[in-house]
Order: structure tokens, then C-alpha cells, then sequence
């Protein structure tokens, strides 16, 4: 099991890192600085015309779950951009990091969107009360989502389209000597507890203390949940694509090759 705790240590060096250089804080913080309000824009517009405008409702619905994928990712490819200058060159800055990341917009459209797609889904299968439907939808959107952070590292670093980094991330995975199922199951474990603790207190905030307060307060602490998560997945699997990279260059398996935060967590 230890192996499956060492996610734990990789989080410590992570925000040791972004300590260190707090630029690294600037995804994180850009993140939750345009979803907040572009959520709740979504659900004041959203009850204005649910009975009303049914057909507006959904097309504004799909609009701003699109939108919020978008920044979301968006953010999350900045990161990786930002975290391989700092574990390569140790001068991440934000300029570089949204120029480059300027050149995957296409292809993180099409991740927002294909996500944001199965939202819409769940959504409905939800209101259906469609159990299998429900599970089905959250199966195949929890695999999406895995993918787009193992994927979305090739495509911003090196610069490729959508396709060629699905493909150039199935080339890695088939020679991956990392053990990156750990890593999944452990960050998965990680975001669950600080989900937990953060949609425990977002309710609080909703239900107890209610009125403006509460609603500001549930949608900030949602969204800064969804930002954290993201900013450590996005960093654990940017470190393990370049792992897996330098592991494939040099047709070796050593954690030494890791970038500095996982090589420590795996030592």
C-alpha cells in the first residue's frame, strides 16, 4: 500500500515547489478568478429560464459547462507548461507558459467540449432517473477525464495537435515503466479527501449561514475545489509523462529520471 501513500509526498513537494517560485500559483489562482463568476452567471441564467425559455435554458446550460471546461482545462494546460519549465530549467514564467499553451486552444476546445458533452449526459440520465444510464455515463466520463490530464501534457509541451497526442500518449503508456496506475489511484485519493472536506464545508456555507454569503461562499469553495484537484492531477501527470518520456529516450526504468517532485516522493 505504501506505494499508493506516496502520492501524499509528491502533493508536499509540489506546493514546496510552487513555494519556492510562486509563480506556479498563477494557474491555480486564474482558474478559480474566471470560473467563479462564470458559474454563477450559468446558474442565475440557467433559473431565469429553466420554465420560461426551456430550449434557451439548455443551450446556455451547454454554453457555460462548455465554458467552465474550458477554463478549467485551459488553466490546467498553462500549469503543465509552467511546471516542465520549472522542473527542466527552473525558470517557469508565466509568458512562456501562456504562449505555449496560446497553441493547444484548439485542441483544449475539444476537450471542454467532448466534456462538457458528457455533463450534459449525466445530467439527463440524472433527470430520467436512469441508474445504469448514470453509471454508464460516469464511468466513461471519469476514463474522459483521466485522459485529458495524461494527454494534455504532450499536446501543450510538445506542441502537437489533439490526435497526435492521444497518440503520442499511447506510445508511452504501452512502454510505461512508472507504475502509473499507482499514481491514479492514489491522486484519485487525494482529490477525494480534499473534495470531501470542501463540498462539506460549501454546504455548510450554503444551507447554515445561507443569503448572499452562502451563495458566494458554495460556489467559491466548489470552484476552488475543482481548481486544486485539476492543479494536482495536471502536475502529477506532467511529471509522469516526462518520466515516461526520458525512460523511453534512454530505454531505461529508473526513478531517478523523474522530475524532481515525484523523484523525491519515490525515494
Amino acid at each position: 500500500m505504501d506505494r499508493y501513500f506516496r502520492v501524499f509526498k509528491f502533493v508536499g513537494q509540489v506546493f514546496g515547489m510552487a513555494g519556492r517560485n510562486p509563480r506556479l500559483f498563477a494557474p491555480l489562482g486564474l482558474n478559480v478568478a474566471f470560473a467563479v463568476p462564470i458559474n454563477i452567471a450559468l446558474v442565475i441564467a440557467y433559473m431565469l429560464t429553466r420554465e420560461s425559455l426551456p430550449a434557451v435554458a439548455w443551450v446556455l446550460n451547454a454554453a457555460g459547462v462548455v465554458a467552465l471546461y474550458y477554463t478549467d482545462y485551459f488553466c490546467n494546460g498553462l500549469a503543465a507548461s509552467m511546471i516542465y519549465d520549472e522542473v527542466t530549467a527552473g525558470n517557469a514564467t508565466l509568458g512562456q507558459g501562456f504562449r505555449r499553451t496560446l497553441r493547444s486552444a484548439g485542441g483544449i476546445l475539444i476537450f471542454a467540449t467532448i466534456s462538457g458533452f458528457f455533463d450534459l449526459m449525466a445530467s439527463y440520465a440524472q433527470e430520467r432517473d436512469d441508474i445504469l444510464g448514470k453509471i454508464l455515463i460516469g464511468i466513461v466520463r471519469a476514463v474522459w477525464t483521466t485522459a485529458t490530464y495524461v494527454v494534455m501534457p504532450t499536446m501543450v509541451i510538445e506542441g502537437v495537435g489533439f490526435g497526435a497526442a492521444f497518440k503520442r500518449s499511447k506510445e508511452l503508456a504501452e512502454n510505461d515503466p512508472t507504475g502509473v496506475g499507482a499514481g491514479v489511484i492514489g491522486m484519485g485519493l487525494v482529490t477525494f479527501l480534499i473534495s470531501l472536506a470542501g463540498f462539506g464545508l460549501a454546504q455548510f456555507l450554503f444551507f447554515t449561514v445561507g443569503g448572499v454569503v452562502g451563495f458566494l461562499g458554495l460556489f467559491t469553495i466548489v470552484n476552488v475545489v475543482w481548481a486544486v484537484t485539476g492543479y494536482l492531477k495536471i502536475t502529477y501527470f506532467t511529471c509522469f509523462y516526462l518520466w515516461a518520456r526520458e525512460c523511453a529516450s534512454r530505454n531505461a526504468q529508473d526513478p531517478r529520471l523523474a522530475p524532481a517532485p515525484l523523484a523525491a516522493a519515490l525515494a
